[in-house]
């Protein structure tokens, strides 16, 4: 069509299902969600065991649905579980140079993973900055087997499709906050990813990440006192600056988002990856749409160029 292009794909391989949402740019910039699919899994994927046989083909098997001849260059993007990367937050030396940092970086893992190369792992990390001089005194540091990339990059080309960039869930859904919440950026917030086991946190300050951490739970009972006891004590200590708390998860419930807001002393928002997009009523209609929140991470990868 005149005016229209495939602006991006992304896909999310989560725990339970795979999703995938098929994006398109119009003349005046706006974006449409052309299409969006979440097929669930016979049974949930085994990420101790990530890179089975038995993955591959629940995996494959999805891949062969998806409608391959609308994609121009066969490329797509494509977010993991985090659950497949170790994601920590570390104190550096602020005067470290350039070369010490890769350096003590090395050495941060020789102690996280012990027997394990270095070069068997791709490794990044972001540095946090707070002061005026631009220092950083903590990294968040991320690291991912290169066998799980691997078995990732060639399931897909197994499938006739690329893989442009490959990101965790999570930085996914801050790539997707800081484009359709532009007061996410302004702001102090809070963007949280429920998992079957845990919560991952990241604070934003004005933009600028500033804090990541895991808490762990083994009910719906443990994740309610933690933001009781835990959370709400830090959000008083910053005197109230916190704008909103953004979340999303595969398993999140409304139920879940109600119970936060009671007790929660600023707004928890059930993150909409397709807010101000246009929407056809096909997608509409849909009945995996009515769980809009779980594509914030196959939405959020497909902004990434």
């Amino acid at each position: 069509m005149d005016g229209f292009r495939v602006n991006s794909v992304g896909f999310f391989v989560g725990r339970e299902s795979l999703y995938w949402v098929i994006l398109e740019s119009q003349s005046d910039e706006r974006i449409e969600l052309k299409s969006i699919e979440k097929i669930p899994y016979p049974e949930p994927l085994d990420f101790k065991n990530c890179i089975s046989q038995d993955n591959r083909l629940k995996i494959f098997n999805i891949l062969q649905k998806f409608p391959i001849e609308i994609l121009e260059n066969k490329k797509v993007n494509l977010a993991i579980d985090s659950t497949l990367a170790y994601i920590v937050k570390l104190p550096v030396d602020k005067n470290l140079h350039p070369e010490e940092l890769k350096d003590h970086l090395n050495w941060e893992f020789s102690q996280h993973f012990y027997n394990e190369k270095p070069e068997n792992y791709s490794i990044a990390f972001h540095p946090i900055t707070l002061s005026p001089d631009k220092t950083f005194d903590s990294i968040i540091f991320l690291s991912i087997q290169k066998t799980i990339l691997n078995f990732f990059k060639y399931l897909f080309e197994d499938s006739g499709i690329k893989l442009k960039v490959t990101d965790v869930d999570h930085f996914s859904a801050e790539t997707l906050c800081r484009i359709v919440y532009p007061e996410f950026s302004f702001s102090n917030n809070f963007l949280i990813s429920f998992k079957s086991n845990f919560l991952e946190f990241s604070l934003i300050q004005s933009g600028v990440l500033t804090n990541y951490r895991k808490v762990t739970f083994n009910n719906h009972e443990e994740i309610l006192n933690y933001f009781e006891k835990d959370l709400v004590p830090v959000i008083k200590s910053m005197k109230n600056k916190i704008g909103k708390i953004y979340i999303w998860g595969e398993s999140l419930k409304n139920r879940l988002v109600e119970e936060l807001n009671s007790i929660i002393p600023v707004e928890v928002v059930m993150i909409n990856p397709f807010r101000n997009f246009i929407i056809n009523k096909k997608v509409l209609n849909s009945p995996v749409y009515e769980n809009f929140h779980e594509f914030t991470a196959a939405c959020g990868i497909a902004f990434r160029r």
